[in-house]
């Protein structure tokens, strides 16, 4: 049998020899029981098709500017001196007793020259004296600053800066959403023109050739700290070709990292025992536990029971009405979200009477907080409960979330918008 090693695209080469696995990414064998997946040194864009903003305010002549409603000042770097300058924060949890918790600050000097001179305070401490050159911008306008976290300083949260050439309809659209005048920190913004867009590139990706069969295999830095062995939060995904994208989204096939994950390499079921803190490699462990297959579109549901309001403990089987479509509903009385969508939410159930039944599965809610909220809204539809255990089972991303079964039960939409839902029924 023919001994292959990495290829340079870090494609993983797994083949057994003699009742032991051979990883060709090391060429050390590991007992079949056994399984090490690496990950190289490459950070790829978690969501490719969609970007965040970094929006500029401006500071005072001195430094000065208002976080949340305290004045601070920041410390300018040596030799500074530029046209005009602001500054921008970007979200990043992995810095433990950061002046500006959860938010690095970056200080940006001709800024309205779109070849600005970019400073980082990666010690998050307002000075960026102490942080070393500026950011080098490449031939399209792009840079990428690496993050360190500050208790594994080898961990690191990457994010590419650009600018994004808006035309003037999505220009209207950030500014209607973001704000075009002032921000909720209470500074004043530059003009959108000058903001940078950002992607976050906190995905690791190792490709696996086990028996013929090619897997994709990603993990995750949900909570964006540069650690990839958050449990609770961070993900592993997989997909079961080179050729189909990875996801990090929950309804299309990542699953959190718990410590009771399972993963299925082949027909061998593997628990994890490590995941390296700056995402270096998995090791995983045979495992001889019924392997559960995560929830997915296609998945027939109608035997899962959903604990109800009025009715009780019943299945989606006893629950459904004959013939039509089941909309489930995730939701809270807390969900600012799930309020503003409720008119939209009636609108399509009047209009769809008769083939289209809605169950709201409140999470996070007391009964007396329910039934005072479906009496102040006039809501019609069956009202249950949706624990913890539910929600990490269907795989319930955020609020609200709609799920749509077809007349069987099966799933359609794991996290639909009710436009798509309106089509799909039509």
């Amino acid at each position: 049998m023919k001994n292959t090693i990495l290829k340079k695209n870090l494609t993983l080469k797994v083949i057994f020899l003699s009742g032991f696995l051979l990883l060709g990414f090391t060429n050390k064998l590991f007992s079949q029981d056994s399984l090490i997946i690496y990950f190289g040194d490459e950070y790829h864009i978690s969501s490719p098709h969609s970007n965040g903003f970094m929006k500029l305010f401006k500071c005072t002549d001195d430094g000065r500017f208002i976080h949340y409603g305290k004045t601070k000042q920041i410390v300018f770097p040596e030799n500074f001196i530029v046209k005009d300058t602001a500054l921008a924060l970007n979200y990043f949890t992995g810095w433990k007793n950061s002046i500006t918790p959860n938010q690095v600050l970056f200080l940006i000097g001709n800024y309205s020259s779109f070849s600005p001179v970019v400073y980082v305070d990666y010690n998050q401490n307002l000075d960026f004296s102490d942080d070393g050159d500026p950011l080098v911008f490449r031939a399209d306008t792009s840079a990428i600053v690496y993050l360190n976290n500050s208790e594994f300083t080898s961990a690191q949260f990457p994010i590419k800066l650009y600018y994004p050439n808006l035309n003037p309809k999505l220009k209207g659209q950030v500014k209607s959403i973001l704000g075009s005048t002032d921000d909720a920190l209470g500074n004043d913004n530059v003009d959108v023109d000058y903001w940078f867009a950002d992607k976050r590139m906190n995905l690791k990706v190792s490709y696996l050739v086990f028996d013929e069969d090619s897997l994709k295999i990603g993990i995750y830095d949900y909570n964006c700290n540069g650690l990839y062995n958050d449990l609770g939060f961070d993900r592993i995904t997989i997909s079961d070709s080179k050729n189909n994208p990875i996801s990090i989204e929950l309804n299309q096939g990542a699953v959190v990292y718990t410590d009771d994950f399972a993963i299925k390499v082949g027909n061998q079921v593997y628990e994890i025992q490590e995941i390296e803190a700056s995402g270096k490699y998995i090791k995983l462990k045979k495992s001889e536990e019924k392997y559960l297959q995560p929830i997915k579109l296609g998945s027939d549901i109608s035997d899962l029971n959903l604990k109800l309001l009025t009715e009780g403990i019943t299945t989606i089987q006893h629950i459904q009405e004959h013939g039509k479509y089941l909309l489930i509903d995730f939701w809270g009385t807390w969900c600012k979200g799930c309020t503003q969508q409720l008119p939209a939410l009636k609108k399509l159930v009047e209009s769809n009477k008769d083939k289209l039944q809605v169950i709201g599965m409140s999470f996070g809610d007391t009964k007396e907080q329910i039934e005072s909220y479906v009496k102040k809204h006039t809501i019609k539809w069956s009202i249950g409960f949706a624990d913890e255990d539910l929600i990490r089972k269907l795989r319930v991303d955020g609020f609200p979330t709609y799920m749509l079964l077809n007349k069987s039960g099966e799933i359609l939409l794991m996290n639909g918008d009710l436009e798509q839902i309106s089509k799909i029924i039509e």
